[in-house]
């Protein structure tokens, strides 16, 4: 595992162009209670990016070792939890409203459940180079026989 999230900062860091991670303790753990559901640790999160008005944590998407979370009105899908392990495939749906642009990364579930993520505050393209290989990563792992 460890080696796992090696892979995942390194990767995080290449694609993003920064190091991941949150020292802010009143939003990593508002991020943690309420984006990830109180199901992540401290030391399983990766990144959170932040939508709340106050910057608190309360709303936005958090990258977790083996998930992406999401908590936020705006966005397309209000609330969920998407582990690695069980996206089949991202795609970007880019589409518009009257003029405005209204683009979102499916996350295409094993299962046939659609997350689609629409936050401005984070790159989509980026992310889903992200997810992308934490995928990868979790399909490696599901292919070793022992």
């Amino acid at each position: 595992m460890s080696d796992k999230k090696t892979a995942l900062i390194e990767k995080f860091e290449e694609i993003f162009g920064y190091t991941p991670g949150d020292s802010y303790a009143p939003r990593v753990s508002n991020a943690r209670q309420v984006i990830c559901q109180g199901k992540y640790s401290k030391d399983e999160i990766l990144d959170i990016t932040d939508t709340s008005i106050f910057s608190n944590g309360k709303s936005g998407l958090v990258l977790t070792f083996d998930s992406v979370c999401v908590k936020d009105s705006a966005n397309s899908t209000s609330k969920f939890i998407a582990k690695y392990e069980d996206i089949d495939y991202t795609y970007m749906n880019e589409d518009s409203f009257l003029g405005t642009d209204i683009t979102a990364l499916e996350l295409n579930m094993k299962y046939g459940e659609t997350y689609r993520i629409s936050l401005d505050a984070i790159n989509k393209d980026r992310l889903m180079d992200f997810i992308d290989y934490a995928i990868s990563l979790h399909q490696e792992d599901e292919e070793l026989v022992w």
